[in-house]
């Protein structure tokens, strides 16, 4: 990513007083509310432009922001006008690195933005505090970890509409198929679904059970698992709760010591064995899990996963065809193998820009609650599958109520593995230096020869996120 001019923003830190610089130099306290109070009607003499950016997302994800958009510009006509833009994200980081090129020639008002880069975007001074435009009456609503995903130095910059997770998903005919056989781990006890956060599998059990579940169905192989995602950042969200924690040392800036740690090492070999023992498809494509299904647009084949471990984000995917949208099923995601539990959570998230005037903030504040309302947060979560950032909305959305039975009670697993152990990616101003390095050295691990030599890989990962961190000469 093209490295952008870092503003040294003086930041005055005291008991009861936290601030930040408005595009002008102007200083706004913490304290200093400048928004509308709630149930506040937004007035206006003249109409206000607004200008939205955001990535293209999935057909339906691109159905709800035509809806919404269209239903926003509708109840505030003539008070607030929004004309939004959509980029292609790209398995490259191009979406961040074309918000990153107009940081010179103006960012648009209202900008929407992947969960991990807030640190980063509010430290370079591209976005600006919310907090003073948001009542905290709104915010009481939300998760716990959607809001600190959003914090920066105790300054709240972003909201976010519903989160994703990662499950590992499972095609309920060949579990059943293979729990028929009453399968047993390595030291003898029975293999079962668990039946709560508290018993998840292990990331040891989930490998046991892949590479039993890998079979030959004639000449293709149908692999127990599929981990493939985009090449950019998925292999350091999914497996970096195997680092306990301190992927990044204690100041979030460290890579060396820490990303090669025994605990990296360890993650490493993980990774390498599963291809090791047949348990992935090292050259697994996104579409293994389904590839069996049929819609308008595809003929079907044969079934390369019986399981993936993959977002949330994905469940649309799985239900655009007929035959798998009734066989999916999902179990938590793992434990660590030591019983420590983290679960990756993180998604995308709103923000007013350093560009959007000062006359224009309190309006691009009411576009991101109109977003982030109860109402709009249910839609996006229903038409998605994704869980709403909303907690209220865990308890009135049925398929995340407790004893819930849809798609086999899925979504209150989901409900239940975010409630206990939800952690945002790792929170660090050099996000953009560290995911996808480490991103690309996990990808080499699992896919090159078993001559691979993990500590190798991952100390050069380290090396070379720390010299780019030190190039960056972050504060």
């Amino acid at each position: 990513m093209k490295k952008l001019l870092c503003v040294l923003v003086a930041m005055l830190l005291s008991v009861s007083v936290l601030v930040s610089c408005n595009k002008d130099g102007s200083v706004t306290g913490k304290d200093e509310f400048l928004g509308l109070q709630d149930g506040e009607e937004f007035v206006t003499d003249k109409e206000i432009s607004l200008t939205f950016i955001r990535p293209m997302g999935n057909d339906a994800q691109e159905a709800w922001w035509a809806e919404s958009i269209a239903s926003f510009n509708s109840e505030y006509s003539g008070r607030i006008k929004v004309s939004e833009e959509a980029l292609v994200r790209g398995d490259s980081s191009s979406y961040e690195q074309q918000i990153g090129l107009r940081v010179a020639e103006g960012l648009p008002d209202v900008m929407y933005m992947d969960g991990p880069y807030v640190s980063n975007w509010a430290y370079n001074n591209m976005i600006i505090p919310i907090d003073n435009y948001i009542t905290e009456t709104y915010l009481a609503d939300f998760m716990d970890y959607v809001i600190d995903q959003g914090t920066y130095n105790y300054r709240l910059y972003t909201l976010s509409i519903v989160d994703s997770t990662i499950m590992v998903f499972y095609r309920k005919s060949f579990m059943e198929e293979f729990l028929s056989k009453n399968p047993r781990f390595s030291d003898g006890t029975l293999i079962t679904l668990p039946t709560s956060p508290d018993n998840a599998w292990t990331f040891d059990q989930l490998a046991e059970i892949a590479e039993k579940m890998t079979t030959r169905v004639g000449n293709i192989t149908r692999y127990g698992l599929s981990i493939t995602g985009d090449k950019t950042e998925w292999m350091s969200y999914a497996f970096s709760p195997m680092w306990g924690g301190n992927i990044l040392g204690e100041d979030n800036l460290t890579a060396t010591g820490n990303l090669n740690s025994s605990r990296g090492i360890a993650a490493g070999t993980y990774l390498r064995n599963l291809r090791e023992n047949n348990a992935i498809n090292p050259s697994a494509g996104g579409t293994d899990f389904y590839d069996d299904g049929t819609n308008s647009q595809t003929s079907g084949g044969t079934c390369k996963a019986a399981m993936f471990l993959t977002g949330t984000q994905n469940i649309t995917k799985f239900n655009e065809f007929d035959n798998i949208a009734n066989d999916w099923d999902a179990t938590y995601y793992p434990r660590n193998n030591d019983g420590s539990y983290s679960v990756p959570c993180g998604g995308w998230t709103l923000s007013i820009s350093k560009d959007c005037a000062e006359d224009k903030r309190v309006a691009a504040a009411e576009f991101i609650k109109y977003l982030t309302s109860a109402e709009s947060c249910e839609s996006f979560s229903r038409d998605t599958a994704s869980p709403p950032a909303r907690k209220s909305l865990y308890d009135s959305m049925d398929e995340y109520k407790s004893g819930s039975t849809v798609q086999g009670g899925a979504y209150y697993r989901m409900r239940e593995q975010i409630f206990k152990a939800a952690a945002p990616r790792i929170k660090t101003i050099a996000y953009a230096e560290f995911s996808p390095i480490l991103s690309g050295a996990l990808n080499e691990i699992v896919s090159q020869s078993s001559g691979v030599n993990i500590q190798d890989k991952l100390t050069t990962a380290a090396t070379q996120i720390d010299n780019k961190i030190r190039q960056a000469a972050y504060k």
